[in-house]
């Protein structure tokens, strides 16, 4: 049977004392027990800090191939000048607009890129946009958008009370904007001439053909500066406004043609939407 002391233990604050066996060895050597103890935690802090670098080192690592792939996979330069592309297209595309009162486009997030992009696809990020910026562009030039004259719509497209007799309706196949003799008249989008002359009751005139089956008309004009077969730029002079024709004054008649069938032009001046009823 092993050796034991008794151990009084006494408390000031009771009255009581209470007495507990403790083995004499432990009693006897407890310097060693106390530096078993001390080297065991040592021990322990010891073990967890090295676990805790070689976790911390590896995902280190990891991190820093990670990073050295990506430099390896990115062509910077390239990137650089495909977004220096984006840059300018949008610059051109907004002036585009702007020369004819429209509102700027805005990119405050291309694609709508979230948090799934990873930063390796940058290149094929880039040139996807600068295609569809360019593609925009060229869209744009070449469709009829904006207005071609400065002035202010005096008349609308559709049914209307026959401007030179006040009496019954007829049919106003575009718009007519108001202005004086000599205004400047600009074709709203790329394409070829394929009239330039007197027309009828349009008086000199001027149409052109764009893409997509589409055409513009430009009526009563004083002057015309293009001849057929002639390719005009978007927002490019073609003749100066005029009272030619069946005209009441100084004025653009502005029409376009769809597939052969006049269409509302105010959806294309200004982008606003078609209003429908229902009921």
């Amino acid at each position: 049977m092993k050796h034991k002391t008794s151990v009084l233990i006494v408390n000031s604050k009771e009255k009581t004392s209470k007495v507990r066996q403790v083995p004499t060895h432990i009693i006897v050597h407890w310097r060693k027990y106390a530096a078993f103890l001390s080297l065991l935690v040592l021990s322990f802090i010891l073990v967890s800090g090295f676990l805790i670098y070689q976790n911390t080192s590896r995902s280190y690592q990891e991190r820093l191939d990670k990073a050295n792939y990506i430099r390896n996979q990115i062509d910077l330069q390239k990137a650089l000048t495909a977004f220096a592309t984006i840059d300018s297209g949008m610059y051109r595309i907004n002036s585009f607009l702007q020369d004819r009162g429209l509102e700027e486009l805005r990119m405050d997030n291309a694609g709508g890129v979230g948090a799934e992009f990873d930063i390796v696809n940058i290149n094929e990020f880039a040139d996807f946009y600068q295609k569809q910026v360019l593609g925009l562009e060229e869209t744009l030039n070449s469709a009829p958008i904006g207005k071609p004259s400065d002035g202010d719509i005096s008349s609308k497209f559709g049914y209307r009370r026959n401007p030179f007799t006040g009496r019954n309706t007829e049919f106003h196949g575009g718009i007519d904007f108001k202005g004086q003799v000599g205004d400047s008249i600009k074709t709203t989008g790329c394409g070829l001439v394929i009239f330039a002359g007197y027309k009828g009751g349009y008086g000199r005139c001027v149409i052109i053909e764009h893409e997509k089956n589409l055409q513009t008309l430009y009526g009563h004009l004083w002057q015309i500066q293009v001849k057929v077969g002639d390719y005009v730029n978007s927002g490019q002079l073609i003749g100066l406004m005029g009272s030619s024709g069946r005209s009441t004054g100084p004025h653009l008649h502005y029409e376009i043609i769809y597939n052969g069938k006049r269409i509302d032009p105010k959806k294309y001046v200004s982008f606003e939407k078609e209003e429908k009823s229902y009921g």
